[in-house]
């Protein structure tokens, strides 16, 4: 995209798009190791409690303010968020490490949430996306060929998959990191509870998952919240710098 608009990645657009970059590889590895130790309910229930870090660290970093009523929203759509991944409660076998991964992949990506919505007050958010793409994939490649796995097992039906998770998330980083210039980072963050519950939905189609009548209710509620968070800071947040 970035050469299709006539655009090229410089040095100075790695120099100053690094940081994201090794904090987004860091989120990557730790997850995807997470998920692979715990149970997919334990790792992504950890994640959810993004909004509650970037609220206390968006305070401190850019001045945001937020009221108790925004505060106990977020908190609500949290909650909700929590109840439509656990539903009936089922997981599978507890492990220590796998949970510590997902910590540590928590406090990546609440990290790489912040520096992103610092460095979109001056970087074009396709160039900052593009960079941080590239940097990820710097870091992550030598933990790749330390670890010792094959790559030669990937099938070529894979690479389907592969692109999809290549093009979609990436362009939902992309739109993302563009709204970072103009939303609050605790309200995005907030906002950003709704992938989980994006996925408990169409967990139906593709994977053949039904949803229970807690988990539509805990989905619905989280929705709910989220709405009335974003409903309340409705107007765009002025940027830092020009």
């Amino acid at each position: 995209m970035m050469f299709a608009s006539g655009r090229r990645v410089t040095w100075a657009t790695l120099r100053a798009t690094w940081i994201g970059g090794l904090l987004l590889a860091c989120d990557m590895v730790m997850f995807y190791s997470a998920v692979k130790l715990t149970s997919i309910v334990d790792a992504t229930v950890i994640g959810a409690f993004q909004p509650a870090l970037v609220l206390i660290a968006a305070r401190r970093l850019f001045g945001e303010r937020m009221g108790r009523w925004d505060v106990l929203w977020i908190f609500l759509a949290m909650a909700g968020a929590t109840v439509a991944i656990i539903g009936p409660g089922k997981s599978s076998h507890h492990q220590v490490v796998g949970d510590l991964l997902a910590v540590g992949a928590l406090l990546s990506f609440s990290a790489y949430w912040l520096v992103t919505k610092r460095a979109r007050q001056m970087r074009d958010a396709m160039e900052y996306t593009a960079g941080v793409t590239i940097m990820a994939a710097v870091a992550v490649t030598p933990v790749v060929l330390l670890s010792s796995q094959s790559l030669g097992s990937i099938k070529v039906s894979d690479w389907f998959w592969i692109s999809l998770l290549t093009v979609v998330p990436g362009s939902g980083h992309l739109l993302m990191n563009w709204a970072h210039r103009f939303v609050d980072a605790s309200v995005s963050s907030a906002i950003s509870c709704l992938s989980p519950l994006v996925a408990a939905v169409a967990a139906i189609p593709i994977l053949g998952q039904s949803l229970t009548g807690t988990q539509v209710g805990g989905a619905l509620f989280g929705l709910a919240a989220i709405a009335v968070v974003a409903a309340r800071h409705h107007e765009p947040a002025l940027p830092l710098s020009e």
